[in-house]
């Protein structure tokens, strides 16, 4: 079995993360499996002196590819790693996470093996301290008003709707296929993840959630795509919109629409105020969007 697992590329983006990454590194070079590559597309200008001295030891030694990014942008760091990536199979995971199990990669490359016809896994995520999420239904459902994809926690495997950023695997060739990542989600890059997966069920192909491929998601309170230059409502407001133009037309659409403003503006404007604002983020989140709709697509991977 084992000679007949495919070459894996695992790829990390980074962004203003030190130990966190450093811990998520020294985990994925000491997985058992027997022919794979670790990529860290660093978005970050500066590093601690430590972590700065490690990458470079592990550049050095060819353990990793250090490849710096100039431009900070999620979406554009992993269509990064998709180019310069010679694996078959490519494994995302984000840059504050740990994985126990050194069986990680086998798992994943296993539930492509065993199901030619998938483009995607998505792994089981789970975060330290808290109870597993389980649900007994479609795995990353998502509904037609867009609540947030439930069920990566759960204890067994099925055929899935979407995949989650932090812990998903792809057929290199099906990325290439739909064009890599969609560079227009910005800072944040919410709903990356769940747009490359409606792209893939749309070109036909099939996403399976694998329970057997489980790290921690530490959801580190700093770093990451965070961008403190932007309210976080409003980041969120711009990326759910753009999903839905991209996307979703007629009812379906309209229907994530009233979702949005009723969680983003009503309920959040009621917990915690500015009702006014979040009307006028909505709204110019609705006019960036379809903006960045009606342009080219240049930035697709091609």
């Amino acid at each position: 079995m084992t000679t007949s697992l495919p070459f894996v590329s695992v790829v990390v983006a980074t962004y203003h993360r030190d130990q966190s990454l450093a811990d998520t590194v020294q985990d994925i070079l000491i997985l058992d499996y027997p022919r794979y590559e670790v990529l860290v597309v660093d978005q970050d200008p500066a590093h601690s002196p430590e972590v700065a001295q490690l990458l470079n030891k592990w550049h050095q030694k060819q353990a990793i590819r250090w490849i710096t990014v100039a431009t900070p942008g999620l979406t554009k760091a992993r269509n990064v790693g998709i180019t310069q990536s010679q694996g078959e199979l490519i494994i995302f995971v984000d840059d504050d996470v740990r994985i126990p199990d050194s069986q990680f990669l086998r798992r994943h490359a296993e539930a492509f093996d065993q199901k030619p016809h998938l483009a995607a896994v998505s792994g089981r995520v789970l975060e330290p301290g808290k109870q597993p999420c389980r649900v007994r239904r479609y795995i990353g459902w998502m509904g037609y008003s867009g609540m947030r994809e439930p069920g990566f926690g759960s204890d067994y495997s099925a055929g899935a709707y979407s995949v989650r950023g932090c812990n998903m695997a792809f057929r290199k060739s099906a990325l290439l296929e739909v064009g890599g990542f969609d560079e227009r989600y910005t800072h944040s890059a919410f709903r990356e993840d769940s747009d490359i997966s409606f792209r893939l069920r749309r070109a036909g192909y099939s996403i399976w959630f694998n329970h057997h491929a489980w790290l921690y998601h530490l959801s580190a309170s700093s770093g990451g795509t965070r961008d403190q230059s932007i309210a976080v409502e409003s980041d969120l407001m711009l990326n759910d919109w753009r999903f839905a133009l991209f996307n979703l037309a007629g009812l379906h659409q309209a229907l994530w629409a009233s979702r949005l403003y009723a969680s983003r503006v009503i309920k959040a404007g009621l917990l915690r105020g500015a009702i006014t604002e979040r009307h006028r983020a909505f709204w110019r989140a609705y006019l960036q969007a379809k903006k960045d709709r009606d342009r080219k697509t240049s930035q697709y991977i091609r």
